[in-house]
């Protein structure tokens, strides 16, 4: 369905960890939310399996990240609907 847009970036495990970690949330949280079970999340965050489609766009939608290659080369990662710059990143290192 995505084809060449559907690239999996090559750190999609660290993306998954960050992004829950700075949430605050335990692999089981994560998964209870994304209504997946933990085993899941841990082979995911370890990149022993690609996340399906389906697990993907949960992913995103539920940590705010992209886990696909090749958006930056566009503005989509700029002008992703947000009209925030201010990334999670930027909040989490305030509050330190």
């Amino acid at each position: 369905m995505f084809d060449d847009m559907d690239e999996i970036a090559a750190d999609y495990d660290a993306r998954i960890r960050d992004a829950r970690e700075s949430r605050g949330m335990s692999q089981e949280d994560l998964a209870q939310s994304l209504n997946e079970k933990a085993s899941l999340i841990r082979k995911l965050e370890r990149g022993d399996i690609l996340p399906p489609d389906s697990v993907r766009e949960k992913l995103e939608r539920n940590l705010d990240i992209s886990l696909v290659e090749g958006e930056s080369d566009d503005e989509s990662e700029w002008s992703g609907g947000s009209d925030t710059t201010t990334t999670l990143g930027d909040v989490v290192k305030r509050k330190d």
